[in-house]
């Protein structure tokens, strides 16, 4: 995922508008296998439903339980994915699946089949939401680290603070002007205050 180098020469207003729009784009495909996902499962559910496989309190069981757990992970405050979080992932989806399958046989009555069909769909709706949820959210922080700083004072004037405390910085925003791009990014705010607090 793009992030802005201090290191480097600054990104001219096209190359800075070319980045922002293949985002955009990436986002929109990442939407369109979210939609696909969503109108699958909700394919699955309902043709258990219509085949009395389970009852609607049963599927509004499975989906409630799977989609809490999805968000959570979605949500979580890092964004890039790590192993770890793979890991995280897999056992969530399997508990997901096991609760949801116990809950619906043993617990309402429903029958194996749909059950079991039930928490496989639970376990699939937990590991594509979490994931794809992540990337979604991981493009659309990018996609604000990339808007102009114009009418926000405040981080303008953190701009300027961190641009007379170092004149690397100062370098940097004033090479930015030459490449016709007057007001930094709120992506460039962020990593001069990563580079200043680094030089403390």
């Amino acid at each position: 995922m793009f992030r802005f180098n201090l290191a480097d020469e600054p990104l001219t207003n096209l190359e800075l508008k070319a980045e922002l729009q293949r985002h955009k784009d990436l986002r929109t495909v990442q939407i369109k296998y979210s939609c696909v996902s969503d109108v699958l499962h909700a394919f699955i559910f309902i043709a258990l439903y219509f085949n009395h496989f389970l009852s609607g309190y049963a599927i509004l069981v499975a989906v409630g339980l799977s989609t809490v757990v999805a968000l959570l992970l979605a949500t979580v405050p890092r964004q890039t994915l790590i192993k770890s979080d793979m890991v995280v992932i897999v056992l969530l989806s399997a508990g997901t699946a096991m609760t949801s399958g116990i809950l619906l046989s043993k617990i309402m009555n429903e029958s194996f089949i749909g059950s079991f069909i039930a928490a496989l769909a639970a376990g699939s709706i937990v590991i594509i939401g979490a994931t794809l949820g992540r990337k979604i959210k991981k493009v659309l922080t990018a996609i604000e680290s990339m808007k102009p700083i114009i009418d926000d004072e405040i981080s303008w004037q953190k701009v300027m603070t961190l641009c007379r405390k170092f004149p690397e910085l100062d370098e940097y925003r004033q090479s930015a002007a030459q490449n016709l791009r007057p007001h930094l990014t709120y992506g460039e705010l962020e990593a001069m205050e990563k580079w200043g607090q680094e030089q403390i």
